[in-house]
């Protein structure tokens, strides 16, 4: 654990990232002149670049090493970061996101290979409890921190000085990232670099539809964005497992996801981040412009939600000790709670300030917190123990893609059904709509997480974290 810090802080530095972009969202309009659909594309866009690049990073790192891919992703994002942050215009803005997203998946999947080669299975075990805990910290500091430094009073504040602090965990992850164990190449195969530009481009295609579609009032050119994104990932799969049958090197091979519990758990991954990138969206917006909060009152009204979230991912091996198999089932009974009661209090609030809304949401935070860490924790476990060590990086790369995807389509489209119903309905009331289709997909996920349970392939061993691995590859 002493030796590999810099993973849990690129860990962080990789979820800070997307995370800062929320809270200089409700900025960017004012600023660089954008309407609802672009600040959203601008969000969207680091996460779909993300996921487009994580599984062939992964096969990248297994090829040449995960230390020097580590070190390169950590270079590239403080680079690109500061790139960000001196943008011009809004599309320049999007292209530096994009650039962002691509540096933080050649991070990530390393970040989770490292973790579960080294040491035997409780070293694994504290190790993914750790990065849990610095994932998710990086996720609510970046509203926190952000909030913060848009506050300050200082020449280059705002919302660029907020995207340039990105910077700083990659560099200081940078600096120790020597002390890392180098992990020899397991893997001799080439690269599929044209499934990687084809997915990549069939995800922005249909997030870009899905963001700028309700702006626009859906003219023709965003539904066909729609459309040509659907078919570009469809015949992606289609030929990934056309070059597998014939031997060739693939991104994503179709029979890896034989595996039951793979399956599963990326489903799982997709519901539980698709709900949590449309709330983080949504928060920022409803707090800074539908309640007139500041940045910093923003950021930290978020404290006992990411306080509760950091102390229950450290402790995630104990609690999943103490409540087994079960864990993630009762987390989401736990967030589908929270998330009632929240959008009660939204609608029953409207109109009444600020204050009585952020005093029932730090009470809230505390659940909300806790539930989500319980998710998130078990579920990273799961699928990592699902695939054999020597493929690690790509069942880091799947699960990050899953989850990075699911963030950027969560904003696009329960973040896009808030956005256009706040002119009918108010920001309160809008927000609690959009809640309940979050509580749809929480509900989901409880489905899929009983099935996993108790399903031929489901272990406890699993939900702990992946002590054990039980399972292999057919």
């Amino acid at each position: 654990m002493q030796r590999t810090w810099p993973v849990f802080i690129a860990a962080f530095g990789a979820t800070y990232t997307f995370s800062v972009g929320n809270v200089t969202a409700p900025r960017l309009g004012p600023e660089l002149n954008a309407g609802r659909g672009e600040v959203a594309l601008v969000l969207a866009a680091f996460a779909v670049s993300f996921a487009a690049g994580l599984i062939l990073a992964g096969r990248l790192g297994d090829r040449y090493g995960r230390r020097r891919l580590l070190r390169i992703g950590l270079l590239a994002l403080a680079l690109t970061s500061a790139l960000a942050a001196a943008a011009p215009s809004l599309w320049w803005l999007v292209a530096a996101r994009l650039l962002q997203g691509a540096a933080s998946a050649i991070v990530m999947p390393q970040t989770l290979a490292i973790i579960q080669t080294s040491g035997g299975a409780p070293a694994q075990a504290r190790g993914l409890a750790a990065f849990t805990a610095s994932s998710g910290v990086g996720t609510v500091a970046g509203q926190v921190v952000g909030g913060l430094v848009m506050g300050l009073g200082l020449p280059f504040a705002g919302w660029r000085g907020a995207v340039l602090t990105s910077a700083i965990p990659s560099a200081v992850a940078l600096l120790g990232a020597h002390r890392l164990h180098v992990h020899p190449p397991n893997s001799t195969e080439r690269p599929d670099l044209g499934g990687a530009l084809g997915v990549g481009v069939s995800l922005l295609a249909l997030v870009a539809g899905l963001s700028l579609g309700p702006a626009t009032g859906w003219t023709w050119w965003t539904p066909t964005l729609v459309v040509l994104g659907c078919l570009g990932l469809y015949g992606f799969w289609l030929g990934q497992g056309r070059r597998e049958l014939a031997g060739r090197p693939v991104l994503v091979a179709p029979s890896s996801l034989r595996l039951p519990t793979l399956r599963l758990g990326l489903l799982m991954a997709v519901l539980l981040f698709a709900g949590y990138g449309a709330f983080s969206y949504e928060y920022s917006m409803l707090t800074q412009v539908g309640l007139g909060l500041t940045p910093v009152q923003s950021g930290l009204a978020l404290t006992a939600f990411a306080g509760t979230f950091v102390v229950a991912g450290l402790r995630m091996p104990r609690i999943t000790a103490r409540f087994g198999d079960r864990t993630m089932e009762l987390a989401a009974g736990l967030l589908t709670v929270g998330l009632v009661l929240l959008g009660l209090t939204s609608w029953f609030t409207q109109g009444k300030g600020a204050a009585i809304w952020i005093g029932c949401f730090q009470v809230l935070g505390v659940l909300l917190g806790a539930a989500q860490a319980s998710q998130y924790g078990p579920l990273v476990g799961t699928v990592m123990a699902a695939v054999p060590h020597r493929v690690a990086g790509l069942a880091g790369g799947l699960f990050t893609t899953a989850q990075q995807a699911s963030l950027g389509l969560g904003i696009a489209t329960i973040g896009g059904v808030f956005g256009a119903l706040v002119p009918m309905l108010g920001w309160e009331h809008a927000f609690a709509v959009a809640l309940g289709i979050q509580v749809v997909t929480t509900v989901l996920f409880w489905v899929l997480a009983r099935r996993l349970r108790s399903g031929p392939h489901g272990s406890s061993t699993l939900a702990r974290g992946g002590q054990h691995r039980t399972e292999t590859l057919d």
